[in-house]
């Protein structure tokens, strides 16, 4: 069996709509292939997206001949437990960091570039196969909610003209009503609301960055409108936050608004946000005249 799977701590829309769609085109060009995760699934899988039901396997056990696709992830550190790395023998993904080490292992079939949605390489692999007009509704549906995820409605400066393309042509076979966008992110809004706590661990991440000197814990949450967030929330982001590492900062992007809100009230971290990425700080809050997505600051960092 060849598995196609992610990243082992939660499985984000990115992830689970490029494992599922992958899948199926391999279905479609004659492997024995699956879409596989162990993790738990994020916000950014709202409840609608979920009553798609999509075919992604929870409970299989690989055997000791699978081969295995990793999708939106490359430091292997984080692959989804399943996964054999001497049996890896794809890496599909969009974030710096790990290009020559795969290109290393497995040449050409690392796929690593620096674009809006790991769910556009996927959408490009169905294009290359001469196979697009075979792709279910589902899969153009799900590939689109990644691209519209991890773009951040084509607002992160990460966007590219490739996902455009890749949105523009998925759209027109995924029977989505005029007002998805919207709908969506406002459906994963509410849901992160409903439990704040365990949406800011789903989606946080320990990060050692070039210019600071301890690792930071680096905390990002997609919200519609960052309003209600701030307003009921912040004092849950700052604990929950803290309670993890005392160097810390929260990325609460606002889709809707188009700005990213950073919230931190540690010191140092502040003096260290507002020379990384030019913003100022009243109080806790930094609100940045753009959005800003996890990857793009990592990336700010290595650049300097």
């Amino acid at each position: 069996m060849h598995i196609v799977t992610s990243g082992s701590k939660y499985l984000d829309i990115d992830a689970y709509a490029g494992c599922v769609a992958y899948a199926e085109l391999l279905q479609k060009q004659g492997r024995e292939a699956s879409a596989v995760s162990t993790a738990l699934l994020n916000e950014s899988i709202s409840k609608t997206v979920r009553s798609w039901d999509a075919p992604l396997l929870t409970n299989y056990r690989p055997s000791q001949d699978d081969t295995f696709t990793v999708i939106d992830v490359s430091d292997s550190d984080y692959f989804d437990k399943i996964v054999k790395l001497e049996n890896v023998s794809e890496v599909i993904d969009h974030h710096p960091g790990f290009e020559h080490y795969w290109q290393e292992r497995i040449g050409d079939s690392a796929n690593i570039e620096f674009i809006g949605a790991a769910c556009t390489l996927v959408y490009e692999r169905w294009k290359a196969s001469g196979l697009l007009d075979k792709m279910s509704v589902l899969s153009a549906r799900l590939l689109i909610c990644g691209i519209l995820d991890n773009t951040l409605n084509f607002g992160a400066k990460v966007t590219t003209s490739r996902d455009r393309e890749a949105y523009d042509v998925l759209l027109s076979n995924a029977d989505l009503p005029d007002d998805w966008t919207a709908a969506y992110f406002t459906e994963c809004q509410q849901t992160i609301l409903q439990d704040a706590v365990g949406a800011i661990k789903n989606d946080t991440k320990i990060v050692q960055f070039k210019s600071f000197t301890r690792p930071i814990c680096f905390g990002q949450i997609v919200v519609w409108n960052s309003e209600q967030v701030l307003a009921k929330h912040q004092d849950i982001l700052k604990e929950t936050l803290a309670s993890m590492k005392p160097d810390w900062f929260m990325n609460l992007i606002s889709v809707g608004e188009q700005k990213s809100y950073f919230v931190s009230d540690n010191a140092e971290v502040q003096a260290w946000l507002s020379n990384l990425l030019g913003v100022n700080f009243d109080g806790s809050v930094a609100i940045a005249d753009r959005l800003w997505l996890r990857k793009e600051v990592i990336k700010q960092d290595l650049q300097i």
